[in-house]
């Protein structure tokens, strides 16, 4: 019990400095929102989606993938909080406390987590008020936020073996930058049947576009088998690698000395 109490508590320190933090704010909230806004009010026409392009077909083709891209957005402000809690030595004076280790790490995968979902809430707002109109059933939803669960606590654990190993604030978020790219060559912003061929074989060959297709199923109220199992594998592979990455830097900065 004091172990969770102590967990709660450094929770709502992170959730408090994210929002307090303009620029965080605005990268992770606003930015997302205003992409949406913009490529669906100026671009979404002129994409073909089906048989014809129009700016309704394109918001029910790309929110999906616009709520996966607002939480990669929120990993790199992750991989950044924990950095300068090395750097300024907050976790230094957190490891002489008598706080469980798990505690400390464990509370910024929680705000990560927490921070990512709420994010994604209000871009899903956002998209509501644009005219988007899912067909969500009880069992998609809930298997839709088991996904966006799952989704942030991959990217939340690659972000802390970087976040660790990065010498200043600004290098903590930079692979973030590859998962905004995976996204973006995928089926997440359009359909990847257009693309050049080289590029159109890594989008359907990568772990982003099964996810993507998996949000975009069951927001449709459907759950296709063969994309969630794709979807899990890929999700499970991410958590488990650097699960055992983020343990690794841990041990060797701070449980090993």
């Amino acid at each position: 019990m004091k172990s969770f109490k102590q967990l709660i508590v450094l929770t709502k320190r992170i959730l408090r400095q994210n929002f307090t933090d303009a620029d965080t704010i605005t990268t992770v909230i606003v930015m997302p929102a205003f992409l949406l806004l913009f490529f669906v009010y100026v671009l979404g026409g002129n994409v073909t989606i089906g048989n014809h392009g129009s700016i309704q077909a394109y918001l029910n083709y790309a929110l999906p993938g616009f709520l996966l891209l607002t939480m990669t957005m929120g990993a790199a402000y992750t991989s950044m909080r924990i950095n300068n809690d090395k750097l300024s030595g907050m976790l230094d004076r957190l490891h002489s406390l008598p706080i469980k280790r798990w505690v400390i790490l464990g509370a910024h995968t929680l705000a990560s987590i927490l921070f990512m979902l709420i994010a994604e809430v209000v871009v899903f707002i956002v998209g509501l008020l644009m005219g988007y109109r899912p067909d969500l059933t009880l069992g998609s939803a809930l298997v839709m936020l088991l996904l966006s669960i799952a989704f942030a606590l991959g990217i939340t654990l690659m972000a802390i073996p970087f976040s660790l190993k990065a010498k200043g604030y600004a290098g903590a978020g930079a692979f973030s930058y590859v998962l905004m790219m995976l996204l973006m060559v995928s089926s997440a912003l359009m359909p990847v049947q257009g693309m050049a061929k080289p590029i159109r074989i890594f989008a359907e060959n990568q772990p982003m576009t099964p996810i993507v297709n998996l949000a975009r199923d069951l927001f449709a109220g459907d759950i296709v088998v063969a994309t969630l199992l794709q979807a899990s594998i890929w999700l499970l592979v991410l958590i488990f690698v650097f699960a055992i990455f983020a343990y690794k830097r841990y041990r060797k900065m701070f449980l090993t000395n």
